[in-house]
C-alpha cells in the first residue's frame, strides 16, 4: 500500500508521472511481518522472494525465471520498465552503494533526467561481476533505458505495473494507492493543460490498463462539477466530460456531533502521547465548545477541518501547560 498526499508546491503534481511514481515509492508499505516501512522494506522482500525462488526451483518459479532470464538478468520477460529492470537488478546484487543510488533514483526521478550516465556507471558498469548485459553503453542512451520521463512516461506507467507484479510474484495481492488531498489537481495546478493532463491520468488509473492495481481519491462531492467548471470556463470545449461521469465512486455520509466528538478524543490521546501530557490535563469545556462550532462548518469539509482545529487548538493549550 502507498499513501500519497497531493501538494504540487512540493513537487507532487499529478500531471507529472514521475514525481507521482516518486511520491508512491517514498510511501510505499508491505505487512510489517513481512519488513519494515517503505522503499528499502520492500525492495528487500523482493530480493528475498527472488532469492527463495532460486533456492527451490520449479515450475511454481515460473515468474522469477522469466524476471531474470534464468538467472543471468541480461534482459526480462516479465518487467515492461527499462529503466525499473535496471534498478531491480542492481539491487538484487546487494551492492549498497547500487542500492543507495537506487533508493535515491527511484524516490526522486525526476532529479535524475540528465544523470544517465552517473546510472549506467553505478548501476550497470560497475556492477557486471555480478551479470552480463550484451549492450553496449551507447544503447543504453539511445534507447531511453535509464529514463523515467520520455515518450509520454510510458516507463513509469510500465515500471507502476512492474511494481504490482513484483509484489505479486512475491505472495502479495498487488499494490493499492491512495491519494490524499486530490483535489490539489485544482487548486495547485495553475497551467489548464496541466489540470488537462493530471485529469487525464486520473482516467488512466480507473481504466485499470496502465495500472492493474487500486487507486483511490479522496474528494468533496462536487469534485467532479469544479473539473467541469474550470475546464470550461478556460474554453476547453473539446474535452470528453464524460470520462467525469464515468469515474466509480461512494459518498461517505457526514460525521455527527457525537462522531466529531470522537475524533476530537482520539487526536487528544494522540496529542497528548506525542508530547508527554495527560489527555485529563486539556479542559473538556474547550473540546466541547470547539466541536459545537465546527459542527456547523460545510458539510463537505467538516472531518477535515475539524482535525486541523482540534491540532490547532492542542498546539495552543500546549504552550500554557
Amino acid at each position: 500500500m502507498s499513501f500519497v498526499t497531493l501538494d504540487a508546491k512540493s513537487g507532487v503534481r499529478f500531471n507529472r508521472m514521475d514525481q507521482i511514481m516518486g511520491a508512491i515509492l517514498r510511501n510505499i508499505e508491505i505487512p510489517p511481518h513481512l519488513g519494515p516501512a517503505g522503499l528499502v522494506g520492500t525492495l528487500d522482500f523482493v530480493r528475498r522472494s527472488c532469492e527463495n525462488a532460486r533456492k527451490k526451483p520449479g515450475k511454481e518459479n515460473g515468474f522469477w525465471e522469466d524476471l531474470t532470464n534464468g538467472w543471468r538478468w541480461d534482459f526480462s520477460e516479465k518487467l515492461e520498465s527499462a529503466p525499473m529492470f535496471v534498478a531491480v537488478r542492481a539491487w538484487c546484487t546487494g551492492d549498497k552503494s547500487a542500492q543507495n543510488l537506487v533508493i535515491d533514483w527511484l524516490q526522486e526521478p525526476e532529479n535524475y533526467r540528465s544523470q544517465r550516465k552517473q546510472l549506467y556507471t553505478k548501476l550497470v558498469e560497475g556492477l557486471r561481476t555480478h551479470f552480463r548485459d550484451p549492450r553496449p553503453d551507447w544503447q543504453f542512451y539511445m534507447d531511453n533505458v535509464l529514463s523515467f520521463h520520455t515518450d509520454g512516461y510510458r516507463a513509469v506507467w510500465d515500471g507502476l505495473r512492474d511494481v504490482n507484479e513484483l509484489l505479486v510474484g512475491s505472495g502479495l495481492r498487488g499494490l493499492i494507492v491512495l491519494f490524499d488531498e486530490f483535489e490539489d489537481v485544482l487548486t495547485g495546478l495553475t497551467n489548464v493543460q496541466w489540470k488537462e493532463s493530471a485529469f487525464w491520468n486520473l482516467f488512466l488509473f480507473m481504466g485499470g490498463k496502465r495500472f492493474p492495481g487500486h487507486t483511490f481519491y479522496a474528494v468533496t462531492p462536487d469534485f467532479v462539477r469544479k473539473c467541469k467548471e474550470q475546464l470550461l470556463d478556460r474554453g476547453r470545449i473539446d474535452f470528453d466530460y464524460e470520462r467525469f461521469d464515468e469515474l466509480p465512486s461512494f459518498e461517505m455520509s457526514p460525521l455527527t456531533i457525537t462522531e466529531l466528538t470522537e475524533l476530537a478524543g482520539r487526536i487528544l490521546k494522540a496529542h497528548g502521547c506525542a508530547f508527554g501530557y495527560r489527555p485529563e490535563d486539556v479542559s473538556a469545556s474547550q473540546i466541547r465548545d470547539l466541536i459545537a462550532h465546527l459542527s456547523r462548518s460545510p458539510v463537505q469539509d467538516r472531518a477535515r477541518h475539524t482535525i486541523r482545529e482540534v491540532v490547532k487548538l492542542l498546539d495552543n493549550i500546549l504552550e500554557d501547560l
